[in-house]
C-alpha cells in the first residue's frame, strides 16, 4: 500500500522518573529524573503506524526551525519517512507534549509546546503544492488534523477535491471545529467525545446510541463512512450500514496513541477498498497491541504476527 499523511506533526518526549518525596516548597511530588525519551506523534505517529504496518508512507507537514523540529524528523527518516516534504517555518516552534512519568507508567504531568495558529502565506501554498504532487501516486489520503495549524480549511478542501479527481480515497481524525470542511470525504473518525460534541449532546456518546449517532453524523456532515472509537467499548461505524465491534480486553498502561493505530489501520484497509466488520475488529487487535506499552507507542513485529495469526 502506498500511503500520504498529511497533519499536524509532534514531538512527544519523556522524562521518566521515581518519587522520592514532596517538595517543601510546595504541595507536590519531587521526582527524580532516571531517563529520557522521544518519539513521533500526533500524523508522525499516525505515519510511523502505517510504516509499521507494511505501507510505503510518505509524510506532508510543518516543523520549526528547532531542536525539536531536528529530532522529529531525525526519528521519521529512521521509520524510512523522506524528509523531504517536511516544510519549515521558523515563526512557529515544532509541537511538543512532554510528560513526566513517575515509577514507570503513572503520568504526573503534561507540558504543551505549541503554537495553535493557522499557517498561511507561503506555508500553507508550500504544503498544499507538495500535497497536490503526491496524491496521483498514492493509494489512501489520511488528513490527521490535530487543529495545531498546520491543516487548514483551505488544504482540506483541495486535498478532497483532487483526490475525487485521482479517485483516491481521503480518511481523517479531525476536531468537531473543522468538521465543515471535510464534507465529501471518504472516512471521517471521531472518538465518543467528539462525536458527541459535533452533535451538541453536551455530552459523549454512549455504547448503546453509538450506531444512531454514527448514521446521523453521516448524514449531517456529507461523508461516505463514519467512524466512532469509544475506548472500552469499541467501536461504531455507519457506512450502507451501521454496526459495531468490542474492544479486545487487555491490560492497558498507557491509552495515548491508540487512535493513531486505529485510524492507521482503518485508512489502509479503506485504500485496499475494504471496509467492514473485519476491518474494525483488525483495527481494534492493532489498537490492543499499543495500549499496552507506556507512551505513544506502534505495534511491533511480534504483535503482527500474533495477530495475523488469530
Amino acid at each position: 500500500m502506498r500511503a500520504l499523511v498529511v497533519g499536524d506533526l509532534m514531538l512527544d518526549e519523556y522524562i521518566f522518573g521515581k518519587v522520592t518525596r514532596i517538595s517543601q516548597e510546595a504541595p507536590v511530588m519531587v521526582v527524580k529524573q532516571t531517563s529520557t525519551r522521544s518519539v513521533p506523534g500526533g500524523a508522525a505517529n499516525v505515519a510511523s503506524n502505517m510504516v509499521a504496518l507494511g505501507a510505503k508512507t510518505k509524510i506532508i507537514g510543518v516543523l520549526g526551525t528547532d531542536a525539536a523540529g531536528d529530532t522529529l524528523a531525525s526519528h521519521l527518516e529512521s521509520w524510512g519517512i523522506d524528509q523531504a516534504d517536511l516544510v519549515r517555518d521558523s515563526s512557529r516552534p515544532t509541537t511538543r507534549k512532554t510528560r513526566v512519568l513517575a515509577n514507570h507508567s503513572h503520568q504526573v504531568l503534561r507540558i504543551d509546546h505549541e503554537d495553535e495558529v493557522p499557517i498561511t502565506g507561503e506555508v500553507e501554498k508550500n504544503v498544499l503544492q507538495r500535497v497536490l504532487v503526491e496524491i496521483p501516486t498514492v493509494d489512501v489520503v489520511l488528513i490527521s488534523d490535530y487543529q495545531k495549524g498546520a491543516v487548514t480549511g483551505h488544504i482540506i478542501q483541495e486535498i478532497i477535491r483532487a483526490a475525487k479527481e485521482h479517485h483516491v480515497p481521503v480518511v481523517a481524525n479531525p476536531k468537531p471545529k473543522s468538521l465543515p470542511f471535510y464534507r465529501g470525504a471518504s472516512l471521517v473518525s471521531l472518538n465518543q467525545f467528539e462525536a458527541g460534541a459535533a452533535l451538541n449532546l453536551g455530552h459523549a456518546v454512549s455504547h448503546e446510541t453509538a450506531d444512531q449517532s454514527a448514521n446521523r453524523l453521516r448524514e449531517e456532515l456529507g461523508v461516505e463512512r463514519i467512524l466512532i472509537t469509544l475506548g472500552a467499548s469499541g467501536m461504531a461505524a455507519a457506512g450502507e450500514t451501521a454496526f459495531s465491534v468490542p474492544a479486545h480486553k487487555v491490560d492497558v498502561y498507557d491509552e495515548a496513541g491508540a487512535g493513531d493505530t486505529v485510524i492507521a489501520t482503518v485508512a489502509l484497509g479503506v485504500g485496499a477498498k475494504q471496509f467492514g466488520r473485519t476491518l474494525l475488529e483488525l483495527a481494534a487487535q492493532t489498537a490492543a497491541s499499543v495500549v499496552q506499552k507506556v507512551g505513544v507507542a506502534t505495534p511491533s513485529e511480534q504483535d503482527l504476527k500474533r495477530i495475523s495469526s488469530l
